[in-house]
């Protein structure tokens, strides 16, 4: 899995800055946060062994979220609200085929409680864990699907803000369904991976 070069860019720029930084405090914060998402198939075909069966999932795409946040020393709750566009992919264990010609789009709504776990350097290392809503667009249908999931974010001072590089897990239903494909396939939990860059400032 790769992060798109922006972001790669993006932390090598800030990471120099935070040798000399403070911790941002205590209080309320606003993030923006930008992610690569790669996902597991949510469609399989159940008449095949599962080895070689095709199956249809979302391709990886770039999503940004804007997260508002309050916390203290130690625990920290937030509210994210995000957009990751991306493309169907039907696969099997060879064979990947991107559907150019339809646009996958989903929005989440997100809530986590995060805990500082120890400190690293400068920085500090938080998990946290949190319920999910989201909203796909499938060729002009909406289909609403939760979950939840949970967060390891390393956090680095930037004087009074902060920069985080966050790895994600997340566990929701399927935006498809079997008429997407056709008879014999099924529904599958949808898995998710995420890898991304945050920027926050105290309000």
């Amino acid at each position: 899995m790769r992060l798109p070069s922006c972001l790669i860019a993006a932390a090598v720029l800030a990471l120099p800055s935070t040798g000399s930084a403070q911790a941002a405090g205590p209080g309320w914060a606003l993030g923006v946060l930008l992610e690569s998402v790669h996902f597991s198939r949510g469609l399989v075909d159940a008449a095949v062994p599962s080895d070689i069966a095709a199956g249809l999932r979302p391709s990886s795409g770039t999503g940004i979220s804007v997260a508002l946040a309050r916390g203290g020393a130690a625990w920290r709750g937030e509210v994210t609200a995000g957009w990751t566009g991306m493309r169907p992919q039907a696969d099997n264990e060879s064979v990947a085929v991107l559907d150019r010609t339809t646009r996958l789009t989903r929005f989440r709504l997100g809530g986590a409680l995060e805990r500082r776990i120890c400190g690293i350097g400068t920085g500090s290392l938080a998990l946290g864990a949190g319920p999910t809503l989201d909203w796909w667009r499938l060729v002009g249908e909406d289909r609403v699907r939760f979950g939840g999931a949970a967060i390891a974010a390393l956090r680095l001072p930037l004087g009074t803000w902060a920069l985080e590089n966050r790895l994600g897990l997340g566990l929701s239903g399927s935006p498809f369904v079997p008429d997407d494909a056709g008879e014999g396939y099924e529904t599958r939990s949808l898995v998710s991976v995420t890898l991304g860059i945050a920027v926050r400032a105290p309000l």
